[in-house]
């Protein structure tokens, strides 16, 4: 008889797998968490943070803001400040790093091989040096994790110092560029002025003269013309060092670098640049001549004045055709160009005229005795320089105040990196408990794999699960009162009453081991016997051992060889035996033996005897599709644990 069963799992399920595998899922967590241990002991190597926190430059964080464009194109992090920590992280700062520090040197005693400053590079970037940014802030936060605890410090350390240094480098204005323009020419234009003074000295020691005044006259125009053209070039390395600013202002813009470097050019602008040449020369010459407020000097004024709107102008259409936009600090940065472009175009042309204007002063000079010229000459380069000098110190000056309040454009380190007492990684605690959720995930699901593959029935829970109906249990016990009330149990469930009709015949069969089912058949026969119940045990199995049978019970036994079932004596015998005896018992070999298959169909109940931990899933399977009306004994010693 075919039965079906339900096999969807329930939450009591699952629980019961728990509970009877509860020894593997210790077990492997105890282990799993063991080796965790051995590995962070002797293994695990500790690894040192070193942090540091860094303000930006004002200059970066003034540009945090996000134009409208970028943040509609989804930018969720301001370019400078992402430009920002690139910097930290560039080549220029990390080879700084690594030669200070003679890294290259440690790693490869580290490693026992010998490794290139592009490799430390890298694996700086990749294993030891982290930048990141402080959420909505213009705070960089510097980590470097390295296993040595004092060279992780100095790398740190190091790292910040090149990046301030870079920094400075990058965040100039033009006062910083134009001051450093001008100690670098003051050393050299004091050492020119030392020398053509000893020369007009030596010139005045060793030679009479009396210059004439049209002599001094011409020294004097020299003289004014010098300290204009000193003037003009300081003003146009002035608007160089803003056009280097701007570049660094919108570095960070696509596109707008080529124009910068882009230099505006055309026919109509050459012809204002030849114009605004020509009056300035004109300018200059009658400047020698007038007084500013001399109406000569004005009407060229005037139209020098209209020939630079022209040029800004042109300059203005030139460079709208190759950029466009409609955002307000784009648009900003653009009108500063266009201005910048002007004024080093007018720039220019004023020096060009200048030095045009000093030709002509020279050729006038020629004129003059040779003595007169080398002492106008001496003279002229004596002012010249003096005047340079002076006013280079006088302009050292200015910038060294404007440039002594912008300290505000060097990163400031907010949190100095110091020595950790303790490593940052591995953190033991997290570990060890990430260990115990491992090992318990492992035992679970080991507890539920073996469960899936193991066919052996550990517990009647595994017999109502496979065939869908409880087994009748049966637990031998050493106190013979309780062994005895389970006996009386198996007794009424297997003959459904305290007694038994005429010709009840009962087919006791094991799943494998026939030692399983004596005690029972012992047990079952004697509280038939003592109940009046006349009983006979047919025993079929051959040369098993019977158990001690009472005076009240028959016993019929067959050995030798195996009996062939569809003999018409053993038919007719066991015929008899019924109507004699009001219960018979028939103890039958192996239940997948063909015999007991059709000693089945002749009794009125087969019962099955099962043993825990040894008989298996496809026994009860069998038993339901080819033994008639069967009835399950499980057999469970209570000292055997369930694996």
């Amino acid at each position: 008889m075919e039965k079906y069963h339900d096999e969807e799992i329930t939450l009591s399920d699952i629980l019961r797998i728990l509970k009877r595998r509860k020894n593997w899922i210790i077990g492997i967590t105890f282990l799993t968490i063991c080796v965790t241990f051995v590995y962070l002991l002797y293994f695990a190597k500790p690894v040192y943070e070193i942090t540091a926190v860094i303000k930006l430059p004002r200059g970066a964080s003034s540009q945090i803001a996000l134009s409208p464009q970028l943040s509609f194109l989804g930018v969720s992090q301001s370019p400078a400040l992402t430009e920002q920590m690139e910097i930290m992280k560039s080549r220029r700062v990390l080879i700084s790093v690594v030669n200070d520090l003679k890294l290259t040197e440690y790693f490869s005693k580290k490693s026992k091989d010998e490794v290139s400053q592009e490799s430390v590079v890298s694996a700086l970037l990749k294993n030891v040096v982290n930048v990141s940014s402080v959420k909505d802030t213009s705070l960089i936060k510097l980590t470097v994790s390295l296993d040595d605890r004092e060279m992780a410090y100095k790398i740190a350390r190091s790292i910040i110092d090149n990046y301030i240094r870079v920094a400075r480098e990058l965040n100039k204005d033009e006062n910083t560029y134009l001051l450093e323009f001008v100690e670098r020419q003051l050393p050299t234009v004091e050492r020119e002025l030392t020398e053509i003074e000893n020369k007009l000295l030596n010139f005045q020691k060793t030679k009479s003269i009396l210059p004439s005044e049209e002599l001094n006259a011409l020294i004097r125009k020299f003289y004014d013309l010098d300290g204009k053209i000193v003037e003009a070039q300081l003003n146009y390395q002035n608007l160089q060092s803003q056009l280097s600013v701007l570049k660094q202002n919108i570095s960070q813009l696509k596109g707008m670098i080529k124009i910068l470097e882009y230099v505006p050019d055309s026919a109509k602008l050459q012809e204002l640049r030849k114009r605004l040449l020509d009056l300035q020369i004109r300018y200059n010459t009658l400047e020698l001549q007038y007084t500013e407020n001399s109406p000569e000097m004005r009407q060229i004024e005037q139209q020098i004045s209209v020939v630079q709107q022209m040029i800004n102008e042109e300059i203005s259409r030139i460079l709208s055709s190759q950029f466009e936009t409609e955002d307000p600090i784009l648009r900003g940065y653009y009108l500063q160009l266009i201005n910048l472009q002007t004024n080093l175009e007018v720039s220019k042309s004023h020096i060009s005229s200048l030095e045009q204007v000093r030709i002509q002063l020279e050729k006038e000079l020629q004129k003059f005795p040779d003595l007169q010229r080398e002492y106008a000459t001496l003279l002229r380069d004596y002012n010249l320089k003096q005047q340079t000098y002076t006013l280079l110190r006088s302009r050292r000056e200015e910038l060294r105040l404007s440039t002594a309040g912008m300290s505000f454009n060097v990163p400031i380190v907010l949190d100095e990196p110091y020595l950790p007492e303790r490593p940052a990684k591995p953190n033991r605690r997290l570990i060890l408990a990430v260990a115990f959720v491992l090992g318990v995930f492992l035992g679970v699901l080991i507890a539920f794999l073996r469960e899936a593959f193991d066919q052996k029935i550990r517990d009647e829970y595994d017999v109502l699960k496979t065939i869908g109906e409880e087994p009748i249990l049966y637990q031998p016990s050493k106190d013979g009162k309780k062994d005895l009330e389970a006996l009386k149990h198996i007794v009424v469930q297997t003959l459904n009453s305290t007694g038994a009709e005429p010709s009840h015949v009962h087919l006791l069969v094991s799943s494998t081991n026939s030692s399983w089912k004596i005690p029972i058949i012992e047990g079952m026969i004697e509280l038939l016997s003592k109940s009046g119940k006349k009983t006979v045990l047919v025993n079929l199995d051959g040369n098993s051992s019977l158990p001690p049978i009472p005076k009240e019970a028959k016993v019929l036994s067959f050995d030798g060889e195996p009996l062939s079932f569809s003999d018409e004596g053993l038919k007719k015998i066991l015929k008899d035996v019924s109507h004699e005896n009001t219960v018979v018992i028939l103890s039958a070999p192996t239940f997948t033996s063909a015999e007991t298959k059709v000693l089945s169909y002749d009794a009125n109940q087969t019962v099955l005897v099962l043993k825990a931990n040894d008989s298996k899933r496809s026994d009860l399977l069998y038993a339901m599709k080819n033994l008639k009306n069967p009835k399950f004994i499980l057999v469970r010693e209570k000292s055997k644990k369930n694996l």
